[in-house]
């Protein structure tokens, strides 16, 4: 080393203080995320295949293991940088102590609150049938609202002034609006879907472009189940500026059915048919209220419209069922369902010859 430069012969000691300072950091991290793993590890073995993992006291306790990991070997780089961390334990330890204690109690009560919650409106719903859907965005209104306190007071407790805190906490929130304009559009927007409630959980919607079950509805988004399993998050604000269809709610819906029959057919023998096939399915609903009429005389058939009645869960399945029991009765009663056809004249000489092409 003689042969450095004075400056850098000075600057080796510090050099490789900071460099086992940055070594040993790097090692507690990778300590700590190994702590993680193998408790995540453990959950998955020991959570039942019906539960989700994910939001599970062992996911939690994942997180809460690798935090404790990185205070309890925290004395090792600091103790390489040249800190006192005795002294800093003794005069930083009891409120660092204390933070973690509140932050730690605050996470599982407030997802004990937002689950209880949940599960209560569930309960409700199932023997009153009370609307579940309110209990749900409370508890996960209240959950955030816990956190916000805890994170408060735990800032607190390591040292921070509560005047000088509150004043941060409003420069921030006001900082953190402007710039979460759309974030918290869709607060307020979850707010007034929750007051208003035009669709609970478990509806089936149209909303955003989107149609699927209800699952969920939090202060930021709203999940729905899609028909092939899909789960699609949206988040408030879109719901509420754009139309929304709630299809089932309503006890019962009316369809309409179009059928065509050719202009050779008896219109009044072909009405009757569709009126006698909707009918005499088990499942739709006020006879009385069956509708049949022509809808229109089209450019190759005339256009048979018919309304009926039937309860909202049973809406798909008995549209189903009328088109093709109406297809069968046609072909029995010989009422002819036409295809397509343009009739093409051409001229030779002064006799026309006429085809007729079938699309």
């Amino acid at each position: 080393m003689t042969g450095w430069p004075a400056w850098a012969q000075a600057a080796e000691p510090q050099v490789l203080k900071w460099l086992l300072v940055l070594g040993a950091t790097i090692l507690i991290w990778i300590a700590a995320i190994l702590v993680k793993r193998l408790v995540i590890l453990v959950g998955k073995m020991v959570t039942p295949r019906d539960q989700d993992f994910e939001g599970s006291s062992w996911d939690l306790g994942a997180s809460i293991a690798r935090l404790f990991a990185l205070i309890l070997m925290s004395p090792l780089p600091l103790g390489l940088a040249g800190y006192d961390w005795r002294a800093l334990i003794q005069s930083r330890g009891p409120g660092a102590v204390a933070a973690v204690a509140i932050l730690l109690v605050a996470i599982l009560f407030a997802n004990w609150v937002a689950r209880s919650m949940r599960n209560f409106g569930g309960k409700a719903h199932r023997r009153t049938g009370a609307d579940d859907t309110l209990f749900a965005f409370a508890g996960s209104l209240v959950k955030y609202l816990i956190f916000a306190v805890a994170i408060v007071t735990a800032l607190t407790q390591l040292g921070f002034p509560t005047t000088s805190l509150a004043a941060v906490l409003g420069a921030l929130g006001l900082a953190i609006g402007l710039g979460l304009q759309d974030t918290m559009k869709s607060v307020a927007a979850g707010v007034m879907l929750a007051i208003l409630r035009p669709f609970r959980i478990g509806d089936y919607v149209s909303l955003a472009g989107l149609e699927g079950e209800v699952t969920d509805i939090s202060p930021f988004t709203t999940s729905l189940k899609q028909v092939d399993n899909k789960v699609v998050i949206v988040t408030n604000n879109m719901i509420w500026a754009e139309p929304l269809i709630n299809h089932t709610h309503q006890t019962r819906r009316r369809f309409d059915l179009y059928f065509d029959i050719s202009y050779d057919d008896n219109m009044d023998h072909a009405l009757k048919v569709v009126e006698d096939t909707v009918n005499a399915h088990p499942r739709v609903l006020s006879k009385s209220e069956t509708w049949v009429g022509i809808h229109a005389l089209a450019d190759w058939s005339v256009k048979i419209r018919m309304r009926a009645w039937v309860s909202t869960p049973e809406f798909i399945q008995v549209r189903a069922d009328l088109t093709k029991a109406v297809k069968e009765a046609f072909d029995r009663e010989g009422i002819t369902i036409p295809y397509p056809h343009q009739v093409n004249v051409a001229y030779k000489g002064n006799e026309a010859m006429t085809t007729a092409d079938h699309e």
